[in-house]
């Protein structure tokens, strides 16, 4: 396995997917997140992935030795399972679910970015919305198009041994199921609501679950800069999903982001909120950098084009 440290300083990655932004410093410095400590480490034979058991019928799959710091979670129900996000193909995530469940597994992605989907092709049921862009993403994509976002310096330590960077791609998937905006997945005593919250994607979904009083929030907020700059972003769309995300704050306790850390405290809907409508504030200080603005509030920051579109039409 791959153990060497790597010391380089990642360049920051323009292409759409990528979901945070490397440090100066390196970014594996802050490794382990203390946050994981609260959460009990379940073993799986495996050093890739790490899984944790966070309530007794919900699990995060964790990638903490890739600069993504992707996270992907299990939900058990009495009749099946639902998987949130399949991560980035690194690793035999089935091989993993496998050994937590033997329920059948449904899959619903956060949105289609090559880092929630690479493994989707290892599962029979794919549910999704229905947006061209999420239909374009299940096509798959090629190496050419991860060859400098997938690469050495992006691993930490304990690559699996048949993993190659030379031929990563991200293999394409089938759709069984297109979702209706607000539809409910009932997975056995343990129903999940789906809302679209587009913004940092076109085909971004928050699920909720009351019952467990959990939002997963994909890559629409988690502890780090949000991404809302790509030509496929829209600064827009985020702030009234933000005020669709606020609105449920009533319905929830805990947020789970699809990076860095998890079951964070439902207040950040509140900062989220605010810091999306400080941003519509000319006086709001930005650090402007290669057609970019970077709003800092204070655990996250949102990058958005400069200038955003907010009150742009399309086509303008």
């Amino acid at each position: 396995m791959i153990t060497k440290i790597i010391t380089a300083t990642l360049a920051l990655f323009i292409m759409t997917g990528c979901d945070q932004t490397p440090e100066e410093e390196n970014w594996y410095d802050v490794m382990p997140r203390a946050s994981w400590s609260n959460f009990e480490l379940v073993d799986t034979g495996q050093d890739w992935f790490e899984v944790y058991k966070l309530t007794d019928n919900t699990f995060a799959i964790y990638e903490p030795n890739q600069w993504q710091e992707a996270i992907s979670y299990l939900l058990i129900g009495s009749e099946k399972a639902l998987l949130v996000d399949t991560l980035q193909g690194i690793g035999d995530l089935k091989a993993v679910i496998d050994q937590i469940t033997d329920l059948p597994i449904i899959v619903v992605n956060t949105h289609s970015h090559y880092d929630h989907v690479s493994s989707n092709y290892q599962f029979d049921t794919i549910y999704s919305i229905n947006t061209t862009y999420t239909q374009n993403n299940a096509k798959g994509h090629p190496h050419a198009d991860y060859v400098d976002s997938m690469t050495i310096d992006t691993v930490w330590k304990n690559l699996p041994e048949n993993f190659s960077f030379e031929f990563y791609e991200s293999k394409a998937y089938s759709i069984d199921k297109y979702l209706k905006n607000g539809e409910t997945i009932n997975i056995g005593n343990r129903e999940i609501e789906v809302i679209q919250i587009p913004g940092h994607s076109p085909d971004s979904v928050m699920l909720i679950d009351e019952q467990n009083r959990m939002m997963f929030t994909g890559d629409s907020f988690y502890p780090a800069p949000l991404y809302v700059y790509s030509d496929t972003s829209s600064f827009q769309e985020f702030f009234l999903s933000t005020q669709l995300m606020f609105s449920r704050r009533e319905d929830v306790d805990f947020l789970m982001p699809g990076h860095n850390e998890t079951m964070l405290k439902a207040e950040y809907l509140n900062e989220l909120r605010a810091a999306t409508m400080a941003i519509l504030n000319p006086q709001t200080p930005k650090t402007v950098e290669n057609g970019r603005a970077t709003y800092d509030f204070g655990d996250f920051s949102i990058i958005t084009k400069e200038p955003h579109d907010f009150g742009v039409r399309r086509g303008e």
